[in-house]
């Protein structure tokens, strides 16, 4: 089935890569003294802890390869897909141009008579529902929801879906999705002839902090793509108001929740702070050579 948008948290790091990221924080972490001694002298506890790698690795119980190389025929439909979709924009500018206020109008219209329908749901539904969340550090959220009826609602949806591939592809994808930076993956799917969309993600801890997470930080976000979703709370200008109403926006994305029948994890036990930690660890790991400072605060990451 075709996404219409896809969120990856930092695109390029391999599931290989975590992997021996996540092996070598452990082996190094079991070597750190925790006396304080390494303040003293910082280099040569780097020295001893390389050395010990060194040895892990020659007697094959650590395994550090690489990065794989980019295909190059993937960098080049990115960077078409970088330049295409600004070009397309700037072809079509003076139709933008025109057609904005018309859309403008058409969109405070929408606004403005768009029913809201939100209510509370169920008590036994809601509690059925969070059995099956917050088993693990990382969970996942299933929703379906239609699209509001009509032409411009659909033709809206197409479109910001279409940019926020686009920046999730080109913007987003080194850690973070606006401000939220606990989303592994986010993934919005079309059904039935784009009458509906489907949105599922993977993220780290539980139900409620997720929810909070984008309502403080990340609301406007909601708003302009959810806000053509039939019955969402109302919104000004596309991306003031609805999940800016708390209660309202929790109702309606409980109604909308789907039971998430599978999903899979490859790292299990790592969190997206975890990835980031281990990822700079390799990285000084790397390095020829390091300040004091910056062997202390490498120290400090085990």
């Amino acid at each position: 089935m075709p996404t219409a948008a896809g969120y990856v948290n930092w695109i390029g790091r391999t599931v290989r890569q975590i992997r021996e990221n996540s092996a070598l924080q452990r082996a190094l972490s079991s070597q750190v003294p925790r006396d304080g001694t390494v303040a003293h002298d910082p280099q040569a506890a780097r020295r001893a802890l390389m050395a010990y790698v060194q040895q892990e690795q020659l007697e094959g119980r650590l395994l550090l390869t690489s990065a794989e190389r980019t295909p190059f025929g993937w960098q080049v439909r990115n960077g078409l897909h970088a330049a295409g979709i600004p070009l397309i924009g700037l072809i079509l500018l003076p139709l933008i141009v025109v057609l904005s206020p018309v859309a403008i109008v058409l969109l405070r219209r929408h606004e403005k008579s768009d029913p809201e329908f939100c209510p509370r749901p169920e008590r036994a539904a809601v509690r059925e529902m969070q059995q099956l969340e917050d088993h693990d550090l990382t969970n996942s959220f299933t929703a379906l929801g239609c699209v509001k009826p009509g032409w411009f609602r659909r033709r809206l949806t197409q479109l910001l879906l279409l940019l926020i591939d686009y920046a999730a592809r080109h913007v987003f994808g080194r850690g973070h999705l606006a401000r939220v930076q606990t989303i592994h993956f986010a993934r919005w799917v079309f059904l039935d002839d784009k009458s509906r969309v489907l949105f599922a993600s993977n993220y780290d801890g539980s139900h409620e902090a997720y929810m909070d997470d984008f309502i403080n930080k990340a609301a406007w976000g909601l708003n302009l793509i959810f806000s053509n979703g039939f019955g969402w709370p109302r919104t000004d200008w596309l991306v003031k108001g609805g999940a800016r109403h708390e209660l309202r926006f929790k109702y309606y994305q409980r109604r909308h929740q789907l039971p998430t029948q599978v999903w899979y994890k490859a790292y299990p036990g790592l969190t997206l702070t975890d990835l980031n930690r281990n990822q700079r660890i390799r990285e000084g790991f790397e390095m020829a050579s390091m300040s004091d400072e910056q062997v202390l605060a490498w120290l400090r990451l085990l």
